[in-house]
């Protein structure tokens, strides 16, 4: 099996059919696809048991959980699950181009790189108006590049696209390098640190997926997991000082926890939410926002020293007007 594509599924009824659309056009022979149900409490399951039954191929597998156990677990079990060299992270609720299938096996069978990545572009669910197209820093395009993993590592921090479906990792490098248990915003916890074990890299310049915005989603709606995106940041900022040894990776990454928590402030003061619930998410953000290593005076002073002056004084204005407000 040269491709393992790993869809996590969780209440996506309305937004599965088009996935699956995509998918059943071009289901490739050393493909396989694994699906799996978080304990959705819509009908995502049967219309998954549908799709297998339609295609009559032992290459989609659906595996079901009896109690909903979170995004970030169910990466984890579907990775321990995979046969495949490669492994590729699909949302539920995203579109593919499945035209470029072709292009994108015949490049991990001739290449072999450890991460294959492409661009995506970012559309509105209700009006599907495209918000922006994505390309990403890595150079050279379009061919095979030995490099070494520090340096995918920073330009996919610096690049600010470190998520998990624009990429498709060689297996063996990536598992078990990292533990699942971050409640959510595990691209950002995570996927730097598996671009880390990579020593190649093949830049495919085509727009191979499709990003929904939705309005329920994790990443859209306020709840106490946003709060977890300080985390990530912070955390790997720590793996970019001790593992990698990158500074400047390190001061962006605790500048982007720094205004990800300040802009967190602002979102919560404007909900029309319980007076509990906003105390709640704020003690969670100040909690969290305590992991950052180093005052943000001093990390104003980082950024400046690692030539992001633009980046030191957005900073500087966000600290200063907090430190007003809270006066």
């Amino acid at each position: 099996m040269r491709l393992s594509i790993l869809i996590p599924v969780y209440n996506v009824n309305d937004y599965l059919s088009d996935l699956l659309k995509n998918l059943a056009s071009n289901l490739l022979p050393d493909i396989e696809l694994i699906f799996y149900d978080d304990a959705s409490t819509d009908n995502s399951a049967a219309q998954i048991q549908n799709f297998k039954i339609s295609n009559f191929s032992s290459k989609i597998r659906l595996l079901q959980g009896s109690k909903n156990v979170g995004l970030t677990c169910a990466r984890d079990i579907l990775i321990n699950a995979s046969e495949g060299e490669y492994i590729w992270f699909i949302d539920a609720d995203d579109k593919v181009e499945t035209t470029f299938f072709d292009n994108i096996m015949f490049i991990l069978e001739k290449n072999n790189p450890d991460v294959l990545l492409f661009d995506y572009d970012v559309f509105f669910d209700e009006t599907k108006r495209i918000k922006n197209r994505e390309s990403l820093m890595f150079y050279p395009k379009n061919q095979l590049v030995y490099v070494n993993g520090k340096q995918i590592y920073q330009t996919a921090v610096l690049d600010g696209k470190h998520y998990f479906w624009n990429k498709i990792f060689k297996k063996e490098l990536i598992l078990g390098k990292v533990e699942y248990t971050i409640p959510a915003y595990e691209d950002i916890a995570y996927t730097p640190i598996l671009l880390n074990q990579c020593k190649s890299f093949y830049y495919f310049t085509q727009t191979v997926l499709h990003y929904r915005i939705r309005n329920n989603s994790i990443a859209q709606k306020m709840s106490v997991k946003q709060a977890y995106g300080i985390e990530a940041y912070i955390g790997q900022a720590k793996y970019a000082a001790e593992v990698v040894k990158d500074r400047k990776s390190q001061a962006y990454l605790l500048y982007k926890a720094s205004v990800y928590y300040y802009r967190m402030l602002r979102k919560i003061r404007k909900l029309n939410i319980p007076e509990h619930e906003k105390v709640e998410l704020v003690g969670l953000s100040n909690q969290l926002f305590k992991l950052l290593p180093i005052p943000v005076w001093k990390l104003i002073i980082f950024l400046f020293i690692e030539n992001m002056q633009g980046k030191a004084l957005k900073l500087l204005m966000l600290f200063s007007f907090f430190k007003i407000k809270q006066f």
